[in-house]
């Protein structure tokens, strides 16, 4: 497809210097966050994605297993959340080869026309260039495509609670009355009440 231009290097460094706002869609699938990797889940480096997209841009980004690291999907999760106003969701899909059999993904969406990450626009079983190359979709289908969005029980529970307790904080932080300063008069003791 002409429209498609694939760009393989440092990722990082490709953002920084994209222009604002030029990017339809985003792919990351980045090693495990750890090392050099690092940068990949912190906040500067979703804020560089944010800024190349244009207004209802999508990211999907590797997000980990819930079952062996909830603690950064949580992070994750938050960062996100701060960073892209239309909407931030976690999925999965199995994937044999990997620890635990699963691997996460986050799908967020910039501010602008509406993403609605759980209904696809297109049917799944229809998807153009597939059929017409008379290869058939083996696994993935509108079903799955649905249930990769549900949560179990205790992930859901995780990743719900730590996302509200952040967020209620960071509510409270932009919410809470200023600190009222005084200086006393010809003293060096500052009080603050």
């Amino acid at each position: 497809d002409p429209r498609v231009r694939l760009h393989v290097g440092d990722a990082v460094e490709f953002l920084r210097n994209a222009p604002e706002g030029t990017y339809d869609a985003i792919i990351v699938d980045s090693s495990d966050p750890i090392g050099p990797a690092q940068e990949l889940v912190e906040k500067p480096f979703f804020d560089t994605i944010a800024r190349a997209l244009r207004p209802g841009g999508v990211l999907c980004n590797q997000a980990e297993s819930m079952w062996l690291h909830t603690h950064l999907i949580q992070d994750m999760l938050s960062i996100c959340r701060e960073t892209f106003k239309g909407s931030v969701h976690y999925a999965w899909t199995s994937v044999p080869t990997y620890p635990s059999g699963v691997i996460g993904f986050l799908l967020c969406a910039k501010e602008g026309p509406p993403v609605n990450f759980l209904t696809p626009a297109n049917p799944i079983e229809k998807l153009e260039g597939a059929m017409e190359a008379g290869r058939d979709i083996r696994f993935y289908n509108s079903e799955m495509h649905r249930a990769a969005f549900v949560l179990p029980t205790f992930a859901r529970r995780e990743l719900e609670a730590y996302c509200t307790t952040v967020e209620r904080e960071q509510q409270e932080e932009t919410t809470a009355e200023p600190l009222k300063m005084n200086i006393m008069p010809n003293s060096e003791i500052l009080t603050a009440s």
